[in-house]
């Protein structure tokens, strides 16, 4: 039995997350975007992606640059665990980060500066794009991520997301997302509570949660997306890892 403030977690949820209201610029989104990149450090949350881009690194990023494009990428943390990976590997890659959001981004370019040397700061571009309509041409990237974004959406964007992923990405794309679970939900809650963490993330974290995915509802949206031999695996912690990359 779940505890009685549990929410129903039969269905996701349609509650709203703060980070996705466009007026709020200050540094309750900044603190916010610091406290994701710290959770997702802790909690693993790069290493589902990165098992999955592995394969395709190795193999392009030895003789040629390796193009990433990661959508909805907040504080672009994912972004900096794959440059940091393949510059640690002697890979060649470079990643376009986008967000939707202009304030997330420059958030994102003071984190980078100060958290990156110029060398592998250089390896990673932002740019202000819809990620449901991408300003790019098809395959103009050699993979596409999405870590911790797709949750915000409705389920036909969802698909929509899935569609465009999968259109400029020659070799594939990776999402990695919440599983929606009562213990995930009671742990971020316990976490923000210990980390005295930020309004917005004490807000947004739980909800994020009520927001996630189980398996069915994942598989539906890629089936009507129409990937190609889709893996969909589970991670630690409470992580959906969805993929189209080529594997060892």
């Amino acid at each position: 039995m779940t505890c009685a403030l549990t929410p129903d977690l039969r269905a996701r949820s349609e509650a709203s997350e703060w980070m996705d209201d466009l007026s709020i610029t200050d540094e309750r989104l900044a603190d916010a975007l610091e406290e994701l990149r710290l959770v997702n450090r802790w909690l693993g949350g790069y290493r589902g992606t990165l098992a999955c881009l592995e394969p395709l690194l190795r193999r392009e990023g030895a003789r040629r640059t390796v193009r990433v494009l990661d959508v909805g990428t907040g504080g672009a943390d994912l972004p900096e665990a794959i440059v940091r990976w393949a510059s640690r590997r002697g890979l060649r890659v470079e990643v376009c980060a986008t967000d939707l959001n202009g304030a997330t981004l420059a958030h994102a370019g003071a984190i980078l500066k100060r958290t990156l040397a110029p060398e592998l700061r250089r390896r990673i571009t932002l740019e202000q794009a819809d990620a449901l309509a991408l300003p790019y041409a098809d395959g103009a990237f050699d993979v596409v991520t999405a870590s911790l974004f797709m949750h915000h959406l409705r389920e036909p964007e969802c698909v929509r997301l899935l569609q465009e992923m999968q259109r400029v990405g020659r070799f594939g794309l990776v999402v990695n997302d919440l599983h929606r679970h009562a213990l995930a939900y009671h742990a971020i809650r316990s976490l923000a509570l210990l980390l005295r963490a930020s309004s917005m993330f004490r807000h947004d974290a739980p909800v994020s949660v009520a927001r996630g995915f189980r398996r069915g509802e994942l598989q539906r949206m890629a089936e009507a997306a129409g990937l190609a031999a889709y893996r969909l695996r589970r991670r630690w912690a409470f992580r959906w890892v969805l993929s189209t990359t080529p594997v060892a």
